[in-house]
């Protein structure tokens, strides 16, 4: 027995001894160098590609058996541009398992590599690699390649170690100007194994054509089933640089467990957590149909942040706003679903401070990019989230409206065309109540669509100040210029907070109504200013202009012609022994019913009629507004029954012009027309001498003459008196 047991180890030590001298003869007796023209052969028969080994092919003997190679270029055939480089590279399997019939791999490195991709409207260059034999000679090649794969003996296979170092690899397109690098892509794994779970840790910088750069670390467990095309990270963590996107740059991390299956065309993510900028959104996502119809499941939670620390976080400037502490809590609820092909949040809930909005939202359609919503905002106060007030906009309120017109107009693009066209859009917002400075608005409905360049807002309405409005409009891109036509209408709402809103003062109060009718095209502020036009109907009833009285406007206007009349202002108003008009005690007018039409020409609107209506008389003319400048021309004839006492000023309507700017003081904008009144001054005081002197000489009838009342007067007293009276008369009235 002993013997055997001898024999046995001899044997066992010859064996082994045998290995190791094979092993010394194959690494140190053979030159692997003898087989590069063999290798540069098939590489150029196999895959079309000229291989330049420059560094040595060398072999590795203890502790690990293997073969390194050095610098080696590839180019596509006879290509002189470069399609891929390494610097080195080796393969090793451990040597004392060898002695066991076990092939054990020791370690996988690769180090420098570099990969050129270049695509255009000629194809890709990687699609010359290959043989470039018959087809059915291709096909017979790969077959039996395949056949050779499927019989080769499946060995377990662990490899401690897989490294890659420093590689680099460009995507250019030259119909398109990409331009894409990646590289320090840096790879280490451990224990690679494709049948258990292995650590994997993977670094890279990304770079395009736009100034992006992202620089990436990924850590996690990898669980590979290649036959089923099977993949699983987890756990996952990624933790990314973002720069050119923002003015600084932005850390990401990401968190989750990641299981993807391209056999069935879904990925799963599980345990998300997603942080930057100062943002945290937590989730699960299933995603069917990767490749085909794509269909989401799943919920996202973004949790409170603060809109300006985001915005410090990336390097821009905060918002300014009146509120501090508007944008200071915004969240974000989602439950992802929807048809396949689509994405759909519904419910969606995005919180805004003490806002809420919630409905749905989407892509309708991946393919034609259809976007969708139907949200409704409970309330929202807008003053908290408008700028804080400006020296400058304090000095150009103050300043009034002169400084407009079209010289102030900026011929800059003002519609984005090219943006628009694209769109496919059906959405519908709801707001329970909005409020703006003084003015609440309630149940607000707004429907908009866009589909090839044609955007329309179908419906805008809600209730507000008493009354109601509801608007539509339609802005035509498809075409070469731009073309906006909408309508608005206006029921009884109240006037007053919009004039304060509007001029900054408190002019007038009433009941308002409107509706108009309008056109413009352009791309620029200038140019749709200059194509306006329009049709407006305006009504305002029980209203009151405030600082501004018609009636004491056309009584100073009267006293001022009677005072010329001095001799006969008491004939002209009875039981005036002052001989003019009192004035009204109220210095505002009151107009119980107005109508207007106007329309809208370039940057004016022209007042072609103007009726109303006052409590002392009522008016009527016609005029125009500058809507840029806020410059106005009124001419306006006023009747008042108030001057009815007087048989001479009874039904005469007092011809009054109103001038100036709505930012200036209501006081000075309107005043008699002189010249109007001085022909009316004339008219009546004729006729005053005329009764007078026919009371004078006794005679009767209403419609004479002056001739007539000479010849009458003729038959009592001789005619050179009668004409000297009735000389010196009308010598005092038009002196």
């Amino acid at each position: 027995m002993g013997r055997a047991i001898k024999i046995l180890l001899i044997t066992l030590f010859a064996i082994i001894l045998l290995l190791a001298i094979a092993v010394f003869v194959i690494t140190q007796v053979i030159d692997p160098n003898a087989f590069k023209p063999e290798i540069e052969n098939q590489a150029r028969e196999q895959a079309n590609l000229t291989l330049d080994i420059q560094g040595d092919l060398a072999w590795q003997f203890w502790p690990s058996l293997g073969v390194s190679l050095g610098r080696t270029e590839a180019r596509i055939a006879d290509d002189e541009a470069l399609f891929a480089a390494l610097d080195s590279a080796s393969v090793s399997v451990a040597v004392l398992p060898l002695l066991y019939g076990q092939v054990e791999m020791d370690g996988i490195s690769l180090a420098g590599l570099e990969v050129n991709l270049l695509d255009g409207a000629d194809g890709a260059n990687w699609e010359q690699i290959g043989p470039q034999t018959g087809t059915e000679e291709a096909e017979e090649t790969t077959q039996e390649t395949r056949e050779e794969t499927s019989t080769s003996l499946d060995i377990p296979l662990t490899i401690p170690s897989v490294a890659v170092t420093d590689g680099k690899v460009r995507y250019r397109n030259t119909a398109d100007g990409t331009d894409i690098i990646v590289e320090h892509f840096n790879l280490n794994a451990q224990d690679v194994n494709l049948d258990e779970p292995f650590p994997l840790q993977m670094s890279m910088r990304y770079q395009d054509q736009s100034d992006m750069r992202v620089d990436m670390n990924l850590d996690t467990t990898l669980a590979a089933d290649i036959d089923n095309n099977h993949f699983i990270l987890n756990p996952m963590k990624l933790d990314a640089n973002i720069a050119g996107a923002t003015t600084m740059p932005v850390d990401v991390h990401l968190e989750q467990n990641l299981d993807v299956n391209l056999n069935e065309d879904t990925v799963s993510i599980k345990d998300l957590l997603l942080t930057a900028a100062g943002t945290e959104t937590r989730g699960n996502v299933d995603i069917t149909a990767l490749t085909g119809d794509m269909q989401l499941n799943g919920k996202l939670t973004t949790q409170p942040f603060d809109a300006n620390k985001v915005l410090e976080a990336i390097g821009e400037a905060p918002i300014e706003t009146t509120d501090s502490k508007a944008l200071s809590r915004i969240a974000m609820d989602a439950t992802l679903g929807g048809e396949p092909g689509s994405i759909m949040a519904s419910p969606l809930q995005i919180t805004l401070d003490d806002s809420t909005l919630s409905g749905s939202a989407g892509l309708a359609s991946l393919d034609t990019g259809k976007i969708v919503f139907d949200l409704m905002l409970d309330k929202i106060a807008l003053d908290g989230y408008l700028p804080p007030d400006s020296g400058e906009e304090a000095s150009a309120a103050a300043g009034g409206g002169k400084s407009g017109g079209t010289n102030s107009l900026s011929t800059d693009e003002l519609i984005p065309v090219e943006s628009l066209r694209p769109l496919w859009v059906d959405g519908k917002l709801a707001i329970g109540n909005l409020s703006y400075e003084d003015i609440t608005a309630s149940d607000m409905k707004f429907a908009v669509s866009a589909r090839n360049g044609i955007l329309k807002l179908t419906e805008a309405s809600g209730s507000t100040l008493g009354g109601s409005f509801s608007a539509n409009a339609t802005l035509d891109a498809s075409g070469k210029t731009p073309k906006i036509t909408a309508s608005n209408k206006v029921s009884t709402v109240q006037i007053q907070p919009l004039a304060q809103m509007a001029l900054d003062d408190d002019l007038a109060k009433g009941i308002f109504s409107m509706s108009g009718r309008y056109s413009a095209s352009g791309n620029s502020e200038k140019a749709l200013m200059n194509s306006a036009s329009g049709n407006i109907d305006l009504n305002l009833a029980d209203a009151t202009v405030r600082g501004l009285n018609l009636y004491n406007t056309l009584v100073g206007g009267v006293n001022d012609m009677l005072g010329q009349f001095q001799g006969l202002a008491t004939a002209l108003i009875p039981g005036q022994e002052s001989g003019k008009l009192p004035s009204a005690l109220s210095e505002d007018t009151k107009i119980l019913d107005l109508t207007s039409k106007a329309r809208l020409d370039k940057n004016v609107a022209y007042l072609d009629s103007l009726d109303a209506v006052l409590s002392k008389g009522k008016i009527s003319g016609n005029g125009w507004m500058n809507i840029l400048n806020q410059d106005f021309d009124l001419k306006i004839g006023m009747q008042s029954p108030e001057l009815g006492t007087s048989k001479y000023l009874e039904g005469t309507t007092w011809p009054l012009r109103c001038e100036g700017n709505l930012a200036g003081s209501p006081a000075k904008w309107c005043g008699p027309d002189k010249d109007g009144f001085k022909d009316i001054g004339k008219q009546v005081a004729a006729k005053a001498t005329q009764d007078k002197l026919k009371d004078k000489l006794g005679i009767e009838g209403e419609g004479d003459t002056a001739e007539e009342v000479i010849k009458d007067a003729a038959q009592k007293k001789a005619k050179e008196e009668i004409n000297k009276q009735l000389q010196d008369g009308l010598k005092k009235l038009f002196d």
